[in-house]
């Protein structure tokens, strides 16, 4: 018969190995203090910035990255909370409101634009831009363009806009109205990927194309801006022009000053947003090429980051 005290040391033996098991690897696996958690959407856009990141701090500084994929909204909650330290996938204004909580209770600072100047609003076709003389939105306020972008014949001119629930297929409606446009023309609305692809078509075919878009996007990678599309200008600002902060959670401010100085340093340009895109096109989007092409952008642009480290030395 086993006597209590052995049953008792047995009970310890077996806690102790428990403990051995669960609790030693999860400490091992603690991130350390120089590893950073960036998220990205569904945009190629988004994809090799923080490969970009990984490699200047990496190199310099000694950080690890891991990229994570999340929403725009959930991003923003977690960088408030620490779970994730960076966060350079939100275009402002557009999404603006769902950090500026976070601004005010002080959990998530601004370090500045990653890239700017970014027009959104309403694009032309070249063809028909020079043809007819198309430079702003007013000019749109032409019969012979209703019938030019009438695709399905029911009077008015058709814009490809945006997917129902985003925030740019209000504003498309809110600019018709505002320029006087609406009973003229009428949004189009679909998923991104069928309204690409309408505009790829018609593009291919030598038509007539009205849309609304943001610069750099997808579709300018085959039918660039200025080249393919013509951007209206927008004389009342409705839209005005977009920019991509850097944002990080407070604490990891605090905690890292070093890398925050490289940080606020970092600015690229929306062409360069656009080269990166056409890359991820071309070669895929596996971590390994994304890190291989952030290491040829860097070495392409020795210069520009030779620039951002000075703020270290």
């Amino acid at each position: 018969m086993v006597s209590r005290r052995l049953l008792l040391w047995r009970l310890v033996g077996c806690l102790l190995i428990a403990f051995a098991i669960f609790v030693v690897p999860a400490t091992g696996m603690t991130k350390s203090a120089k590893h950073i958690r960036f998220p990205v959407g569904g945009w190629s856009g988004d994809f090799l910035p923080p490969y970009i990141v990984q490699v200047v701090l990496g190199d310099e500084l000694g950080y690890t990255v891991e990229v994570l994929q999340i929403s725009d909204v959930a991003s923003a909650v977690a960088l408030s909370r620490g779970e994730i330290e960076l966060n350079f996938f939100l275009w402002f204004p557009n999404s603006e409101p769902a950090v500026k909580p976070f601004f005010e209770n002080g959990s998530v600072v601004d370090l500045g634009v990653l890239y700017g100047d970014l027009p959104q609003g309403f694009f032309v076709s070249k063809r028909e831009a020079q043809q007819y003389g198309i430079r702003s939105i007013p000019d749109l306020n032409n019969p012979e363009l209703v019938k030019l972008f009438d695709d399905d014949g029911d009077g008015k001119g058709d814009l490809l806009g945006c997917p129902a629930e985003w925030a740019c297929a209000r504003l498309n409606d809110e600019t018709l109205d505002l320029y006087g446009l609406d009973k003229l023309y009428e949004q189009k609305m679909g998923s991104a990927r069928l309204l690409t692809a309408a505009i790829i078509g018609k593009m291919e075919k030598n038509e007539p194309v009205l849309m609304s878009n943001f610069w750099p996007n997808d579709i300018f990678i085959h039918y660039p801006r200025g080249e393919a599309f013509v951007y209206l200008e927008d004389p009342k600002k409705f839209w005005g022009f977009a920019h991509v902060p850097k944002l990080a959670n407070a604490k990891w401010v605090a905690e890292n000053p070093k890398a925050v100085e490289l940080l606020r340093a970092m600015k690229i340009s929306g062409e360069d947003i656009m080269w990166m895109m056409g890359q991820v096109e071309e070669k895929g989007d596996d971590p390994a090429t994304l890190e291989a092409l952030a290491r040829e952008w860097v070495s392409k642009n020795k210069a520009l980051v030779d620039s951002w480290l000075e703020a270290i030395e």
